[in-house]
Order: structure tokens, then sequence, then C-alpha cells
């Protein structure tokens, strides 16, 4: 027992001190290169794609121009979300905010405004038209001239629909409306669906001075997350989780920004099916019904709160298009949930920018989430009694592999002084030396690597609950009792007049009731332990507290469950002996 306890620290100790690089790989799937291909109407995807017909370039003047447009906006109200589309850039997303649905409005309250300040009970809101005299791409068509990429930002008309009313385009459950742009030689018909997160942006141009045609979104994503830490203005995890993407060849490609530093456009030069980019919970992605020759990838600060606080804000460019042609592109802005993100293409790769870890890991991810979503969904429980009951039927699974690593254990413990014999009488011949082992495990029944088997079986399940736990939107605002209100968040109860390195500068509880059920585990695991190993398993038993001090919520009340679970089954087991 002792040894599977030292190996179960030593994998976690490690774990935690690769999360920085693993943060950079997560998600990275293995699917099979597809060619993507927009959805049509139907239940899931409730945005239609038109034949993309180049005919329709004909219908527009090469010379066609927008100078005398002015900037306009236009609401669009649907029951999932409310967004403002400038008629620069051709009907650009310039705000974008989230409503609340299908019961669960918790997930979706809770963001900063357009200056910095978070509102707990203000919607989430994706994107901010914080500076409305700078045009916004997104999306929108770059044009090649001299060798350089122009953003086609000038005022474009909004052709009369009797579907606007006073600028404001609603849209129910169920019904589909657009709105068309024309200027600049380009016709952008934009379909709005009421149900459904998804934009149909359909553009139709004659370009014929260029020489290459983008279509680029360089409006980033805004935080939602807020700080613990006066000092900084949104929570570090929103740097952490946040890159932009693009899936090349069944595999992803992307850039984070780790430091204050802008990262410089960088040039991926293989088909592509898709770009998108993500914050903690929420992401944007553009799907080309027709595969990109290349994508460029980059990051640009802007100022939060008018002060040094910077907010990475990517930007991505799908290019390879010709100067005449049409091109439909399907957005999605909204949550990251798989089932949302997973119907976006048909091979379901754009699930590959989620958490769910590498391959080994994500089976047990998915399963773990899907479970999770069913008990909440079916029985109607709440998210914090969820995982308090996974907790119990994780205990129950585990059990008999922990029981095993036990007797495991014991047995190691009787031949520990037979084994010391063994090593000084051979220690000069360790042929004989591993001859004479031998015989002693096989006399007595001993595995001697028995008792970290069961440890290795459980890891991927382990760190399965991990990554969901952590990163899920499901718990995002769910609250559980008393002082825990949000399972995405540490469960502090008051802040200190200080910083403690690794700490943080507040104190959460529950990975203090962590911290004494691993020690009183220990206590009886470590009973006839020397003090050397005694010592490092206390203190690893204190680093864990200080590491999941600012850990979410709900991963913490499922890790100290379980410890309290795994507490009495010790106590089960040592009482039948």
């Amino acid at each position: 027992m002792v040894q599977k306890n030292i190996l179960a620290a030593l994998l976690i100790f490690g774990i935690f001190m690769l999360i920085p690089r693993y943060m950079e790989m997560i998600g990275m799937g293995e699917q099979e290169p597809q060619t993507t291909s927009l959805s049509e109407n139907d239940n899931n995807k409730a945005v239609p794609v038109e034949a993309e017909n180049s005919s329709v370039v004909s219908k527009i003047p090469a010379s066609s121009s927008s100078s005398g447009a002015l900037v306009d906006i236009i609401t669009i109200e649907t029951p999932l979300y409310r967004a403002e589309i400038s008629n620069q850039s051709g009907g650009s997303i310039v705000s974008y905010e989230l409503l609340d649905v299908d019961g669960d409005e918790y997930r979706y309250l809770g963001s900063y405004n357009s200056i910095g300040e978070y509102d707990s009970n203000q919607n989430v809101v994706l994107m901010h038209n914080f500076n409305p005299s700078q045009p916004k791409c997104s999306p929108c068509l770059a044009s090649e001239e001299g060798g350089q990429f122009v953003q086609l930002t000038q005022p474009f008309d909004v052709l009369p629909s009797p579907e606007l009313s006073n600028g404001v385009l609603r849209v129910a459950s169920g019904e589909t409306k657009k709105i068309t742009y024309i200027g600049n030689g380009v016709e952008k018909v934009l379909t709005v669906s009421g149900s459904s997160y998804e934009m149909l942006h359909q553009f139709n141009y004659d370009l014929s001075s260029s020489t290459g045609v983008e279509v680029v979104w360089s409006a980033g994503l805004f935080p939602s997350e807020p700080s613990i830490h006066p000092s900084k203005s949104y929570s570090s995890d929103e740097l952490t989780y946040s890159s932009v993407y693009g899936y090349q060849g069944g595999g992803l490609e992307s850039i984070t920004q780790s430091s204050q530093a802008d990262v410089p456009e960088k040039l991926f030069n293989q088909p592509t099916e898709w770009v998108a980019m993500r914050t903690k919970f929420f992401g944007a992605v553009l799907i080309p019904s027709k595969q990109a020759d290349y994508i460029k990838l980059s990051s640009k600060n802007l100022l939060f709160r008018g002060q040094d606080d910077i907010l990475p804000l990517y930007s991505a460019a799908l290019g390879g298009y010709g100067s005449r042609g049409s091109i439909n592109v399907k957005t999605y802005l909204g949550p990251l949930d798989v089932e949302h993100v997973d119907i976006l293409t048909e091979d379901s790769s754009v699930s590959s920018i989620m958490n769910f870890g590498w391959s080994i890991i994500k089976p047990f991810s998915r399963l773990v989430l899907w479970t999770i979503k069913s008990l909440h969904n079916t029985l109607g429980l709440n998210y914090g009694i969820v995982l308090i009951v996974i907790a119990v039927l994780m205990r129950f699974i585990t059990g008999p592999l922990t029981k095993k690593s036990y007797e495991s254990s014991a047995k190691m413990k009787v031949v520990a002084p037979l084994q010391k014999k063994i090593q000084e009488k051979h220690k000069n011949d360790p042929q004989k030396l591993q001859q004479e082992m031998g015989k002693l495990w096989k006399e007595h029944g001993v595995n001697p690597v028995s008792g970290c088997l069961p440890m290795l079986v459980q890891w991927p399940i382990l760190m399965s609950f991990f990554i969901v736990f952590r990163s899920t939107i499901e718990f995002r605002g769910a609250s559980f009792f008393g002082w825990i209100t949000d399972l995405s968040q540490p469960d502090y109860l008051f802040a200190l007049p200080f910083e403690i390195p690794l700490y943080g500068g507040a104190v959460a509880i529950l990975p203090i009731l962590m911290g004494i059920s691993m020690f009183l585990t220990m206590r009886i695991t470590m009973a006839s332990t020397d003090d050397t190993q005694k010592t490092f398993m206390y203190f690893m038993n204190g680093f864990f507290i200080l590491i999941f001090n600012s850990f979410p919520s709900g991963l913490t009340l499922y890790y100290t469950i379980f410890n309290f679970l795994s507490y009495q089954q010790q106590i089960s087991i040592k009482n039948s002996k």
C-alpha cells in the first residue's frame, strides 16, 4: 500500500508539473481528414446552405462601391442570442450576447462589459462593440492588392427587407431569415436561424483587380471568467485555455499566447477545413464550404480596462480563393458544449478544440461527461449531488482494485525482512540475488508490482475526471449549497490581505477538507512506514492543498468525497483482518 501511495503521489505531482505543457496539447484529436460540407436545413442544423453558383457573381458589377453608404447597425434577436451586425465590412458581427435558455440560465450569466467591469448578473457577451469607429471583420473578405491583403471594411448597402422592423430582425425558433448587403464588388447574404448558434455568410464577389481573396475573422473573443485577484481583470484560465486553431489533414494547428507579447502572423500552408478560436467555455468557429489552401493565425493585444491589463484578440484568415466566385462560410458563436459542437461538421472534428485530453484519455473523458449530463438531465439532480453520486460509483468500481492493492502491500510487508536478508547475502551476485528473490516471491504468492498495477489501471479514469471537471461548461455558474455558489470556480470563503505562492490570496474550504481526507487515509496505510516516507507523503498532502486552492470547487468536491470513501474502505479492510 505504501508503494501505491508513493506512486500515486508521484504520478499526480508529475501531472501538475506538466500542466503548462499539457494545456498546449489538450484537445488535439486524431480524426481522419474529411471534406467539410455545410449543414442542410434540418432539426439539428438549422442554417441552410444554398448551392454555390458562380453565375450570381455576374449580377455584381466589379466596380460596385458603397462609398456613399453610412455606417448602420442591425440588431438580430433570437431565442438564443442577441447580436449587432454592422454594414461595415459587409455585415460583420460587432457584438454578441448569449441569452438564457434550456433551463440552465446560470451558464450564460456573468460577464465583462466593454470597459472591463465584471457583472455577475449580466448575460455572457462574447463580442463587444467597444470601439464603434473601428471597422470590424467578423467575418469579412480581404482582397490582395500589390502583394498585401486589404480587408473590405467600407460600409455596404443593406437591401430593403420587409422582415426588418426599425433596424431589428427578430427570428423565432424554427425560422430562418436573411439580410443582404451589397458593396465593393461583393454581395453578402446573411442567413440567421432562430434554433441555432450558427449563421451562414454567403459571399458572391467579383474582385477582378485582385490577385486573391481571404476570409478573415479578426475580432477575437471577449473573456467571461472573473479573476479572484484584485490586480487582474479576468481569470488566468482564460489565457490558459484560449487559442486559435486550424484543422488541417485530420489534425490541429494552433497558436497560443502565453505572455503579454503579440503572436506574429504564422502561415500554415496546407488545405484547411475550418478555423476556430476559444476561451475557457465559449468558442467561435468558421467553416467554409470550399477548403482553404492555407490559413494565417495571429494574436494582437488589446488594452483591457484602459490599464496595463491586456486582452489577446486572436485572428484567423483562410486563403487561396480566386478573385471571382462564391464562398459560403458557416459561423458558430456559442458555448463549448458537445451537443452543439459535435454537429458542426459531419466528422465531429470541431470537438477536437475541447479539453478531452490525449487519445488514450478522450473516450474516458467523453464517458464521464455523458454520465454527468445524463444524471443531471434525467434525474434532475443538482450538479453537486451528481458529483457525489459519481464519486460513490467510482469508489464502488475501484474498490476491488484497492482491496487487491492493499492485500499485495500486506504480503510485501511480510516478506520485506526476508528480502533484506537475501539482498545482504547475495549483494555481490546479481544473478543469484534475482533467482532467490523470485523463489521468495513465488513461495509467498507475492507480485512486487501488483500493488502498483491498480493505480496504473485507474490513471486514465482519474485523469479524465480532472480534465472534465476543470473545464466543462456544465458546471459554469452551477451552485451546490452554502458558500459553494459556482462549481466551476474555487469555493473561496474569505480573502487574505496578502498572496501566498501557489496558494493565492483567498482561502477555499474544500481543499482543506480534501487534505484532511488524504491525511486520515495516510495514517492507516503508512502506520508501519519509515519516517522518510511519511515526511514525503505529508509534504505531498500539503502540496495538494496549496494547488487545489485555485481549482474549481466541483473538481475538489469530487476528490474530497472520493478520498473520504477511500478512508472508510481502508478502515473496513483493516478491521476485517
